[in-house]
């Protein structure tokens, strides 16, 4: 237990120093204030504030949520990585949400996104409870899993029909990339369940705390 708190807090400032040069590459941390009109994708397309403003809310949060799937994987493969069936799995599942990742990081860019001040906490908090859930077991670690991408899966459906009302053909590829994000999501999901997530010890109570607790995840993300 001792030496996996010291890797939870050794990733943590792994995760900070990262994060921290993130923010020195990006030009748009600058300044944030939203104007009448943004341009945005290199000048391609030109959003109301209004408009941005939703955008920027959007992938702001999926940025932190793919952060944390990321490490809520490498948390659990902490714990029960030595099982190679079960590897293999979480490996896959991981390399999908680091994929996701990277699409989130490049219309953090390509949108002129404001990144959340929660990310070092979205990456850390991912960690433990990937780790938390897999000392628990099996069971409840794709208890863990089937709770998070239930709640995903849902945010995701929520965004697309926001960004439905927006006509701009340029928005296609970003509603895409949502859509395969959230069909990925849902994979995830169904794969838990497969592998007995609802057979966990107290299985309703640790869906319905990690559900919640990914609901106040994503609140404070979109606005802070």
């Amino acid at each position: 237990m001792a030496l996996l708190l010291r890797t939870a807090a050794t990733q943590r400032n792994t995760w900070i120093r990262s994060i921290s040069g993130y923010a020195a590459r990006n030009p748009y941390l600058k300044d944030f204030k939203y104007k009448d009109k943004v341009d945005v994708l290199d000048g391609k397309l030109t959003l109301s504030s209004k408009e941005h403003a939703m955008i920027d809310q959007f992938i702001r949060v999926n940025q932190a949520g793919e952060t944390a799937a990321v490490t809520i994987y490498k948390g659990q493969m902490a714990v029960l990585g030595g099982k190679a069936d079960l590897r293999e799995l979480l490996v896959h599942m991981r390399d999908q949400e680091v994929e996701h990742l990277r699409i989130m990081d490049q219309h953090v860019r390509d949108f002129k996104v404001r990144p959340t001040l929660l990310l070092p906490v979205a990456a850390a908090g991912g960690y433990v409870l990937g780790m938390v859930s897999a000392l628990l077991g099996v069971k409840s670690a794709m208890t863990c899993t089937e709770a998070v991408e239930t709640r995903i899966g849902l945010h995701y459906n929520d965004q697309l029909r926001g960004l439905h009302v927006l006509k701009y053909a340029e928005l296609d590829q970003l509603k895409q990339s949502i859509a395969k994000c959230r069909d990925e999501e849902l994979e995830h999901l169904d794969t838990a369940v497969d592998h007995g997530a609802r057979l966990a010890p107290l299985y309703q109570l640790q869906f319905e705390f990690i559900k919640n607790g990914c609901g106040v995840a994503i609140w404070l993300c979109e606005r802070i």
